[in-house]
This record gives C-alpha cells, sequence and structure tokens, in this order.
C-alpha cells in the first residue's frame, strides 16, 4: 500500500557554470544608443529594424546612423518580417499593423481579445501568429509575473482574411517565438524558464533566466534573459504566507522580483548586499536585475552565453538577431543595440 504519492520531478534549474560560466561579452559589445528598445527584426532586402517607443528605425550598415522608417500613435512592442517582405509591428494594448516592403500598411484582422502582443512570428505571407502574455502595458510583467499564478498567456492565429482563433491558451507568460529547423513553433515561457510547442510539450526547461524572446539562427538558436533566476525568489515560493503578506502590504516595484533595470537603493530587497569595499559593486554581488544572452544548439541545449553581471548595466536583453554575420542584441536597461560580433559555438 502507498501512504504517499511521489511528486513528479521538474527538471533542475541550470546554472551560470561550465559552459554558461560568468563572462563579460554583452559590457564589451559595441553598442548603438536608442531611447527605449524593444524589439529587432531583419527585414527581406537586409535592413535592420529597431522599435524605440513610437519609432522603428531603419540600419542597414553597422555604424551607420539610425533612420526612420515609421512613426505609431502607440510605443512599439513587437517587430517580426517575413521572406516575401512584409514587416509586422506590435503595439501597445494589442493592435498590430502590417506594412508591404514599400512601407504602405495593409488591411489585417486584428483580434480585439489581444491584450498585449509580447512576439509575432510570420507563419505565412497571409498569416501572423501573435504571442499575447496577457499583461496589460502599464503592468511590470517582469516583476509580477513570479508571483501570479494566474495563466492568462495565448498565441493567437491571425490571418489576413478570415478569423482568427487561438493556437494555444493557458500560458503563463508566454514571452518568445519561433520556428524549429523543421517548422514546428516553439514559445517560451517567461517564469516557468522554458520552452514548449503549440500542443504545451516541453522541448526544453531549467533554463537559468527569465527567458524572453528566441529567435532560429543557423545551427541553432538565440534566446534572450529578461533577467537570471536568483535562488532567494525560488525559495520563497515554498514561503506561501511571506509572499501574502509582502504582496499585500507592498508596492510591485519593492517586491522581491526581477527587474529589468541595475539601479541599486537601500530600500530595494537585499541591495545592501551589493555594496562591496570602498562601495564598488562586485561582479558576484547579488542583484535581481542581470544581462544575459544564451546560445543554444539545435536541441535547445547551451552552448555559450554572453553576460553582464551585476556591475554591469546592460541588463534585461529583450531581442536578438543575427545580422550581417553578426549577434546583435537588444539591452532594454541600458537602452542600447549590442553588436557581439561572429556567433561563435562557445562563449
Amino acid at each position: 500500500m502507498n501512504f504517499f504519492r511521489r511528486k513528479r520531478a521538474e527538471p533542475p534549474v541550470m546554472t551560470l557554470e561550465g559552459i554558461l560560466g560568468p563572462n563579460s561579452r554583452l559590457d564589451e559589445a559595441a553598442a548603438i544608443s536608442v531611447a527605449g528598445p524593444e524589439a529587432i527584426t531583419v527585414t527581406a532586402d537586409g535592413e535592420l529594424l529597431v522599435s524605440a517607443g513610437r519609432m522603428v528605425h531603419a540600419l542597414s550598415r553597422w555604424g551607420e546612423v539610425l533612420r526612420p522608417w515609421g512613426q505609431f500613435d502607440r510605443p512599439v512592442s513587437a517587430l517580426a518580417a517575413s521572406e516575401g517582405g512584409l514587416v509586422a509591428v506590435g503595439l501597445s494594448g494589442g493592435g498590430i499593423c502590417v506594412h508591404d516592403m514599400s512601407g504602405q500598411p495593409l488591411d489585417w484582422v486584428v483580434p480585439a481579445e489581444t491584450v498585449q502582443a509580447a512576439d509575432l512570428l510570420f507563419v505565412s505571407e497571409s498569416e501572423l501568429a501573435v504571442v499575447d502574455h496577457g499583461y496589460g502595458p502599464e503592468r511590470d510583467v517582469l516583476s509580477l509575473a513570479p508571483w501570479d499564478d494566474t495563466r492568462r498567456g495565448k498565441v493567437w492565429s491571425v490571418p489576413r482574411e478570415g478569423t482568427h482563433r487561438a493556437l494555444a491558451g493557458d500560458l503563463h507568460c508566454p514571452a518568445g517565438i519561433c520556428r524549429d529547423g523543421g517548422g514546428e513553433v516553439i514559445v517560451t515561457e517567461m517564469e516557468a524558464a522554458r520552452a514548449i510547442t503549440l500542443s504545451g510539450a516541453v522541448r526544453r526547461a531549467g533554463f537559468p533566466a527569465y527567458v524572453g524572446r528566441i529567435r532560429k539562427i543557423d545551427g541553432g538558436y538565440l534566446l534572450c534573459g529578461l533577467s537570471r533566476r536568483d535562488p532567494l525568489i525560488e525559495f520563497l515560493k515554498t514561503e506561501k504566507d511571506f509572499v501574502a503578506e509582502m504582496k499585500a502590504t507592498i508596492e510591485p516595484r519593492h517586491w522581491i522580483s526581477p527587474r529589468t533595470t541595475p539601479e541599486f537603493s537601500h530600500d530595494f530587497p537585499i541591495e545592501l548586499g551589493a555594496t562591496r569595499l570602498f562601495g564598488a559593486v562586485k561582479p558576484w554581488a547579488p542583484s535581481f536585475s542581470y544581462g544575459l544572452l544564451i546560445t543554444l544548439d539545435e536541441d535547445l541545449m547551451p552552448v555559450g552565453s554572453a553576460q553582464s553581471r551585476a556591475d554591469g548595466r546592460r541588463h534585461a536583453i529583450c531581442d536578438a538577431t543575427v545580422w550581417n554575420g553578426d549577434v546583435i542584441a537588444v539591452s532594454r536597461a541600458s537602452g542600447e543595440i549590442l553588436n557581439l560580433g561572429p556567433k561563435e559555438g562557445g562563449r
């Protein structure tokens, strides 16, 4: 007779050691300053598009000056480009605009139920897949998601003509979408730190970050880390009473949660621990923000990384791609697009 039920073991969380050992590649990278960057994509004719608030800028070659590509009535939340030359722009609050190669807007059906387009993928030249994490634009998703059990996320099929439909639902804060080498769609869940299929099958779990967008590249993927997974946060998930009191009595800005920016203040949890000799912040100091871009192989196993540690400022890597042979990443915290140079198999 069984007197207890064995709990199914979850995959162990990967640690930042070995192939993921700490480095300063993000802090050492060449950069272009952009006010409020959020998303990037490479168009069919090879231009890099960069969102910055309500603007989308274009860049033909690294080192040139960004030039305006389009301006919108709301902040841009996501970008995607098709092989046929279309460009999709997600707008804060759930709106979507699709443009042809000449920059002219196209009529496109947008589901009114979309709360926030976190990422976009062209399934075909006449169909978009839209990742909706379910949080409104005024909410700090990164801070809230670790303490919110509500599974409000969806992936929508949005055709140019016809009826939209949900490709997947009941997701916990989906953040990114891409297709693998065989054409299957992969979605990342931020707080769960995993990559799944539209059917819910887990392709890889236990990533050492609150994961963001995922991008298919030759030989594997680029996985964006909005912050590293903090042991204190993971421990407190077992302390239900403490968490309930924290949420009831403290404003979200001061919750024990991951954050976008590496700002330090005495009234933030554990931040006094980040001050060492002569007031300098050390790379290994406790910090709820972090910069992390992970290179994955075809099986979604890490093969390298670029990092910005506690003493760095290029945290919250929210998008990445390969452009003209170089890995380009977006640091939401520092307000920059970063050029990490040619893709490498190792660190």
